[in-house]
């Protein structure tokens, strides 16, 4: 089995416990954007650049002369700017750190999907899948906007109603869904539903903050100076 996934922590974390010995086929698509985010759209220093366009390229390895071809672009990359990424800045307590910190960081992710063997799983002939692996998971992530739209779509019902439609629209989804008879049997009650949401509210940053009292984190909280001050409005009259 080859699960193709965008390598977050929840669907890994599954694997380990539904399908433990399941390959895994890391989105080529989804790398792109993690190294975008670190460097930005428009890097300034052009070893920046080059890794950004190394990341988008990752999308055109087909085959394993296309994956040596970038793997050797990416080696020849980390030499070329070997001594510009071990450059150090010196705080004012005399300790170091990276100079080009986001940079160093990118190169870091990078090197971390390389270690997983988990980008090219596709294109091992020991898999012997009947059909070629897909190196994206695009398929499901047009499925998974689906379900999100779900419960904008049908926000004038109560939470549990939102929640049973979109367990609805995935039912009706799937391969090969049940009868009418065997949902009455097996559907969830609606105490379940919102037993289930509890427990996930609980666990949230607002149910913290609900049930133990903790602090509101930065920008949800009103700060008094921000309704109290000596300047006066403009444009206002006395």
């Amino acid at each position: 089995m080859v699960v193709v996934c965008d390598g977050g922590g929840g669907i890994r974390k599954a694997l380990r416990h539904a399908w433990p010995h399941a390959r895994v086929q890391r989105c080529l698509l989804h790398i792109c954007p993690d190294i975008g985010a670190i460097l930005g759209t428009n890097p300034r220093h052009e070893a920046s650049r080059q890794l950004l366009r190394l990341a988008k390229e990752l999308t055109r390895v087909k085959d394993g002369d296309a994956m040596a071809a970038w793997l050797g672009a990416y080696n020849a990359w980390e030499l070329r700017h070997k001594d510009f990424l071990e450059q150090k800045s010196i705080w004012a307590d005399g300790s170091e750190n990276d100079l080009h910190q986001r940079l160093v960081k990118a190169r870091d992710t990078m090197r971390r999907r390389i270690r997983e063997r988990t980008m090219f799983t596709f294109m091992d002939p020991e898999l012997g899948t009947a059909t070629p692996v897909p190196t994206t998971n695009n398929a499901i992530e047009s499925a998974n906007a689906r379900i999100r739209e779900m419960p904008g779509k049908h926000r004038g019902l109560c939470l549990i109603r939102r929640i049973k439609a979109v367990c609805w629209w995935c039912h009706q989804h799937t391969e090969h869904p049940e009868n009418p008879a065997w949902l009455a049997t097996h559907a969830w009650r609606d105490e379940q539903i919102e037993h289930l949401y509890r427990q996930a509210w609980e666990r949230s940053d607002e149910g913290q903050r609900a049930l133990l009292g903790l602090p509101a984190r930065y920008g949800t909280g009103i700060d008094w100076n921000e309704s109290h001050t000596a300047a006066r409005y403009p444009n206002t009259t006395d």
